[in-house]
């Protein structure tokens, strides 16, 4: 019995054009995956339509919209994935004293929002016909014609950085209730701080450490009738 022919070159033929068919649809396929995302790519870096074309600034009180804008000098048309944020942060705070910390983000499609943080005065200086206002770190930052409500004023040896920044982070480390009471805060060094109040009573506070402990002292010292009272060493307060 002679056996079928199997048509052996024929079977091979349809799985190469099978093989180059699969070949083709993939290659396709992927080409039309990379025109999508040259696509995404040129309508997110290069079109016009995502550029900068507004600025908005939200945080500031003490600088004006126009100071912040001029500072920032973000490059309006420039588009918005490839916007060095950083460096417009940077600017804000190296350019403007009173932005304690910036935050420049995109708002899509067409915008950037500058976020600000302002620095608080923490003592005022006083001189001639306007007051000076000074952060938690001792940087003056801002000036006004009127003082602050409810912010010391510091006197003393203000030229010394290292003092100024003593003053600031004590005054902001004292009791609510000694701060309201107290007239002002002044040192000739960072380790003489002292606390006149309103009345003329004096707190010899010393230097900024310990500046909890020597709280929670103070408060109930207070409450003794003295002229004096020296919380420099807090666990062995005196009065006088």
């Amino acid at each position: 019995m002679t056996e079928p022919l199997v048509d052996v070159t024929g079977a091979r033929r349809r799985r190469a054009r099978a093989r180059l068919k699969r070949r083709l649809v993939i290659a396709g396929v992927a080409a039309g995956v990379l025109a999508v995302i040259a696509a995404v790519l040129w309508v997110v870096h290069a079109s016009p339509w995502l550029a900068a074309r507004e600025v908005r600034v939200e945080g500031n009180t003490l600088v004006t919209t126009e100071e912040v804008l001029g500072a920032a000098a973000v490059p309006l048309g420039t588009s918005l994935a490839g916007l060095d944020t950083a460096g417009i942060e940077a600017r804000l705070v190296e350019q403007l004293p009173a932005v304690a910390t910036a935050q420049a983000s995109r708002a899509w499609p067409d915008a950037v929002l500058l976020t600000l943080t302002e620095w608080e005065p923490k003592v005022v200086l006083e001189v001639p016909g306007s007051w000076v206002w000074v952060s938690g770190e001792g940087v003056a930052f801002h000036t006004t014609p009127e003082r602050p409500e409810g912010v010391m004023v510091a006197r003393g040896n203000l030229a010394d950085e290292d003092v100024l920044a003593t003053l600031a982070a004590v005054a902001d480390a004292l009791p609510d209730e000694v701060r309201a009471a107290a007239d002002h805060i002044d040192a000739a060094s960072v380790d003489s701080v002292t606390v006149t109040l309103d009345d003329g009573r004096r707190i010899i506070w010393g230097s900024a450490e310990d500046a909890e402990l020597k709280g929670k002292v103070l408060v109930p010292l207070l409450k003794v009738k003295a002229e004096e009272y020296d919380v420099s060493a807090p666990t062995h307060p005196t009065t006088r």
